[in-house]
């Protein structure tokens, strides 16, 4: 997903919580768009840094070696690692 997809399906799941009456389920869209908007921020600042990029993926490695229980954290590490390898890929390839 580009940065404005994942901005775009943030403030989709965002307007989707406050119609849901479920307190659980309006706090699972709520972490879902905050995780996205994270997502979205990371590729701002990491979009012309390949060093950033590189300390990320590194880092993000890590924390899925390392193990990580709750399974939508790990989804998103794990999102957010082929983010950050596909932006190094691409800064790689700029002229």
């Amino acid at each position: 997903m580009s940065q404005e997809e994942l901005r775009a399906e943030a403030r989709r799941l965002r307007e989707a919580a406050k119609d849901v009456s479920d307190p659980a389920t309006k706090q699972e869209l709520a972490e879902r768009a905050l995780q996205l908007s994270l997502r979205a921020e990371e590729f701002e600042r990491s979009r012309e840094a390949p060093e950033i990029l590189n300390a990320n993926i590194k880092r993000y490695r890590a924390m899925l070696a390392a193990g990580i229980k709750d399974g939508q954290q790990k989804r998103i590490v794990e999102e957010m690692l082929l983010d950050a390898e596909k932006l190094l890929a691409q800064a790689r390839v700029k002229p």
